[in-house]
């Protein structure tokens, strides 16, 4: 005999064919979870409230996203301590609270619940009061500042008025139930 095509066996081309199928089931799989990869919080737009589900706050921009390496280009001087962390990235957008006040919202999610306590920690206590919100949360009279797993979010009206902190607080808990577990 001469030489032969080294070709599978037919039980051989069976399994491969179960392998193809099982292939498929596996992409599609990963196409899923892909699609839910920001899940808790879905897509990085709908972290943030749109405008009235946070009573009296309004969204005036769209979302931008910095990645770990590009965050020195919206916080430039102290990105460095949120990639120490370990931050995948920031995600930030503008509010108008009641038409006066403008603020803006940061979410900046972090490799694990662990960064979030870092960042948060590092953070002067002093002119803080303690907020129920997430996992530990401060406020700052024009500034509020929370952690929940593996977010760190930073809220800043930039004008003090008396009801900007309750507004802050509101702003804080919408954003906090679109994060999820």
């Amino acid at each position: 005999m001469g030489w032969q095509p080294n070709l599978p066996s037919r039980a051989m081309y069976g399994i491969m064919a179960g392998g193809t199928e099982m292939l498929r089931y596996l992409i599609a799989i990963v196409v899923v979870l892909a699609a839910c990869g920001l899940r808790p919080g879905g897509k990085p737009a709908e972290m943030f409230p749109e405008s009235g589900e946070a009573r009296g706050w309004k969204r005036t921009a769209q979302t931008r996203t910095f990645e770990a390496g590009n965050l020195w280009e919206y916080i430039n001087g102290d990105a460095e301590r949120y990639v120490r962390a370990g931050v995948d990235r920031a995600l930030t957008t503008d509010y108008r609270y009641q038409n006066r006040v403008d603020g803006v919202a940061e979410v900046y999610v972090m490799g694990g619940p662990e960064g979030a306590r870092t960042v948060l920690e590092s953070q002067s206590a002093e002119g803080s009061q303690p907020v129920n919100i997430g996992n530990a949360a401060r406020h700052y009279g024009a500034s509020l500042i929370f952690r929940k797993g593996r977010y760190l979010v930073r809220l800043v009206a930039y004008e003090e008025a008396p009801e900007v902190g309750k507004a802050l607080e509101e702003l804080a808990r919408v954003i906090e139930g679109k994060l999820g577990q």
